[in-house]
């Protein structure tokens, strides 16, 4: 490896740790960020350190963990503020909950740790709504969000995921075999939706669709939710005419926003 490829190796590994780290939704140590991006611990550490002194990474002095810093915070800031993409977001979910009477969301897909985070929400007007939690990252193996992204990779990227986090009880539902599991996902991939009983939270119903954008990339799923008590096989029908509709309607912003 000459000089410019390894600069070029350092520069992708570095951008890998930041990223890895806004993925993971909390403060976290070195040890497990290394293992969620398949990093050595020594690189992590290394990339780290470096993050820190320019003001990217911050570390907490009473845990020894680490977080994003301000100045990493202000850019995303920025960048949110100002994209396109977001503002279609808000219409989309605004449309879903007016059309639907039913809590609407957004999942990203975070591709460095192959996990998910509910990054925008509208809920209904409803006193009982299934209540989604932003500060976290779900695996793709439960729920009708995780399996509609699932349902978009490749087969072998969902092995590694299934492999690493099968016995993980993040769900409320054992996982079928990887065989039948995958199926499921087939399944899913042709139908162009996801459906949920109860698969991450009980007594919680919820329909999700991929958001493709440029390039076949996936840039994560929308949905409605729901509790268990209120779902009706013609109400499903309606959501999710609507929530295939919304996905491609926002697959066509991130497309045009990339």
């Amino acid at each position: 490896m000459n000089e410019t490829d390894s600069a070029h190796s350092s520069l992708l590994r570095s951008v890998r740790v930041l990223f890895g780290l806004a993925e993971s939704g909390q403060a976290t140590t070195v040890t497990r960020l290394a293992q969620a991006l398949d990093l050595p611990v020594s690189t992590t550490h290394r990339i780290l350190n470096v993050l820190r002194q320019a003001g990217y990474v911050v570390q907490h002095e009473d845990t020894g963990s680490y977080g994003p810093g301000m100045d990493f915070l202000r850019i995303c800031t920025m960048l949110a503020a100002s994209s396109p993409f977001t503002a279609s977001v808000q219409a989309v979910l605004n449309g879903l909950v007016e059309r639907s009477g039913e809590s609407a969301f957004y999942g990203a897909y975070l591709k460095e740790t192959g996990r998910m985070r509910f990054v925008s929400m509208l809920q209904s007007h409803h006193a009982i709504q299934y209540v989604l939690r932003g500060n976290t990252t779900y695996s793709l193996l439960w729920g009708a969000s995780g399996r509609a992204m699932a349902a978009s990779l490749p087969e072998d990227q969902v092995r590694e995921i299934y492999e690493r986090e099968k016995d993980s009880a993040e769900g409320a539902q054992a996982l079928p075999d990887w065989p039948t599991f995958w199926a499921l996902l087939s399944e899913i991939r042709q139908a162009g939706h996801a459906l949920s009983d109860g698969q991450r939270h009980e007594g919680s119903h919820a329909i999700a669709a991929p958001v493709i954008g440029a390039n076949g990339t996936l840039l994560g799923c929308v949905g409605l939710a729901m509790p268990d008590s209120r779902r009706q096989p013609l109400k499903t029908q309606e959501a999710v005419v609507l929530v295939r509709a919304a996905a491609t309607q926002l697959s066509m912003a991130g497309r045009f926003s990339q």
